[in-house]
């Protein structure tokens, strides 16, 4: 099962936040972040559209670091882009008007996907600016990291690095008896599924949670249905029509249950691809 990224983080949670960026980002003693600020995220609209992009984590650390991180859970063909399209968006963020560009920071993004997307079998890969023949760095003003989950791969648990053990945590390829015994020797993933237990028990919290967890897994069966279809009547018109259909009014069904429920209009947006103008429509 797929593991609620904002059950484990969070502002009354800076020390799992903490811990799971310097442990992912690999920092040492000397280079540990100790403090954290999250930040507004309506503060990064896109610029065309006015839309918020959905970002878990939008924050600054003691540094000066700028870090988002992303849960992604639907697959996206050109997710790279999007994900670099963002990271510039929070970049140029920082400078107002008459700033100096010596004052930007460096900014990060994390993107931990439910789905495989890199051609290559490790889970975890960062990258970048280098220089293509030295391989120097440029400047390490940009770096994206990219984490898939289902590629994760747990062998012996007691040698696992810290990076592994929040990777680990997340992945669905984990059972639940798998993270308890992670977390008998780790008190950071132990805190966090303690707190995933304290949520769980919560009915209110638990409804909202499981229902949009439930028009996730709708959606993507929406989507696949109408692809196997699309692929047996083999007719390319019929494909795009049946796709586009089918899909759109499954997005538009699963959009009404959770506007019924209370969901955040830019989550359904992210969920079901449809844009806010739509489901404002909708809702009316």
């Amino acid at each position: 099962k797929f593991r609620g990224f904002t059950l484990a983080f969070g502002k009354e949670r800076k020390n799992l936040t903490l811990n799971f960026l310097n442990s992912i980002l690999n920092k040492d003693e000397d280079s540990y972040f100790v403090d954290i600020n999250f930040l507004d995220k309506e503060r990064l609209p896109d610029i065309e559209t006015g839309k918020v992009p959905e970002l878990d984590i939008l924050a600054k650390l003691n540094d000066g670091t700028l870090i988002n991180v992303e849960i992604q859970v639907t697959k996206q063909e050109y997710f790279s882009k999007r994900s670099l399209y963002y990271w510039s968006r929070l970049y140029a963020y920082q400078l107002n008007k008459g700033q100096n560009y010596d004052e930007l920071k460096q900014t990060i993004t994390i993107n931990l996907l439910n789905f495989n997307y890199l051609p290559y079998e490790t889970c975890h890969n960062s990258y970048h600016v280098y220089n293509d023949k030295t391989q120097d760095i440029l400047i390490d003003d940009l770096e994206l990291h990219f984490i898939e989950l289902n590629k994760f791969k747990l062998s012996d648990i007691r040698k696992l690095r810290q990076a592994e053990n929040w990777i680990a945590y997340f992945s669905p390829k984990c059972t639940d008896e798998q993270r308890e015994a992670i977390a008998m020797n780790n008190p950071v993933i132990k805190e966090a599924l303690n707190y995933e237990m304290v949520f769980s028990q919560d009915e209110i919290k638990r409804r909202q949670y499981e229902i949009q967890e439930k028009a996730i897994r709708d959606y993507n069966s929406t989507i696949l249905y109408n692809r196997q279809e699309g692929l047996k009547e083999g007719l390319e018109k019929g494909l795009k029509e049946g796709l586009k259909k089918g899909a759109e009014d499954k997005a538009i069904e699963i959009a009404l249950k959770m506007l019924e429920n209370g969901s955040d209009v830019n989550f359904i947006a992210d969920v079901t691809g449809l844009s806010v103008e739509k489901i404002n429509e909708i809702k009316k």
